[in-house]
């Protein structure tokens, strides 16, 4: 008998929640699954076997799944705007007042988050840690199904940007998270003779600097965009504050391009022993970890071979029949082995 799915699409999506949706559906589709779209004032189909929201967790759960008939699954991407609950420091101090209505929302619903999701996924330990401080949810309905990449756009075959200068790469956007004072003050910091650019991609440009060197590109890429500038960098430096998972990481090694990132969180979880990992409240341990790899053409060699087989052992295809599984568990009141 073939499952179906009902999907719940919202109108507008992070990137990364995009992406996430669109490789998911397709493998999950590839498996059978029949997927059925269902916007959030809809009910759910009622031929449908389950509801999947694949962003839950920083949104108000939507009135409609109140009124579900079957059961909800859902994906729970991280707390952010909880973060100053459970985290000191002045870097959570954006946290305190970030949306607080949506704060006061979201703690409303967790009593119907706990009762009412059948299955938590989460897309790491760090992820499923949060689930469990902040809404209470046990661990027995929460499930660690890593996220994938797309070998076929992210691989180190292919076209490479090739400019005038060698460059290492940090991709910012709108999040302090992504720690992008600190990689600017570490660079800053470099002996500027031999100091390669930095190319910063940050498409609501919300950062600017004056030093020397920093290149900036103010719009979203494409993922072919994307690929393109991995393969040319020297690394990717990206020691974010906090991650859930970080996609980044994962699209880097898998394009060969070696790896600067946080031994924390989410980060230290994706790049195991193929990055380098830094504190990331260290401006000299970031600074340093980059002049390592701008320097020694060996150690680039050795991160960029072990990136590669560590980004070989994600996949889409096996994030979706990770996801079936989750599935079928909650339809058959059987055990799906937890986090």
């Amino acid at each position: 008998m073939i499952m179906r799915v009902a999907v719940l699409v919202r109108s507008y999506d992070a990137p990364s929640h995009r992406i996430y949706r669109e490789k998911v559906t397709r493998a999950l589709e590839a498996l059978g699954i029949r997927i059925v779209s269902q916007r959030r004032w809809q009910l759910p189909p009622r031929d449908c076997d389950l509801v999947w929201d694949y962003g839950l967790g920083l949104r108000p759960i939507p009135i409609v799944l109140r009124k579900r008939s079957i059961p909800v699954v859902a994906t729970f991407h991280g707390a952010r705007i909880f973060a100053s609950v459970y985290q000191a420091g002045k870097e959570w101090a954006l946290a305190r007042i970030y949306h607080p209505w949506l704060r006061a929302r979201l703690r409303r619903d967790a009593e119907w988050f706990r009762s009412v999701v059948a299955a938590l996924i989460v897309p790491s330990r760090y992820a499923a840690q949060e689930a469990a401080h902040v809404f209470g949810v046990p661990f027995e309905k929460i499930h660690v199904v890593p996220h994938g990449v797309d070998h076929r756009i992210f691989t180190p075959e292919g076209e490479c940007w090739v400019g005038e200068r060698p460059y290492v790469l940090h991709i910012a956007g709108q999040n302090p998270m992504k720690n992008t004072e600190r990689v600017l003050a570490a660079y800053a910091r470099l002996p500027e003779s031999g100091r390669p650019d930095l190319v910063l991609i940050s498409p609501w440009d919300w950062h600017r600097s004056h030093v020397r060197g920093v290149r900036m590109i103010r719009r979203l890429l494409s993922q072919e965009e994307l690929a393109r500038w991995y393969r040319g960098a020297l690394a990717l430096v990206a020691p974010s504050l906090r991650e859930t998972f970080g996609m980044a990481l994962l699209e880097a090694m898998a394009c060969g391009c070696p790896v600067i990132t946080s031994n924390r969180s989410g980060c230290a979880e994706v790049a195991g022993e193929a990055a380098l990992l830094v504190d990331p409240h260290s401006v000299e341990e970031i600074a340093a970890a980059m002049w390592r790899v701008i320097e020694d053409q060996t150690l680039r060699a050795h991160l960029r071979e072990q990136g590669i087989d560590r980004a070989r052992t994600f996949s889409w295809e096996r994030t979706a029949t990770e996801h079936v599984r989750v599935f079928q568990s909650v339809l058959t009141g059987g055990s799906a082995s937890p986090c």
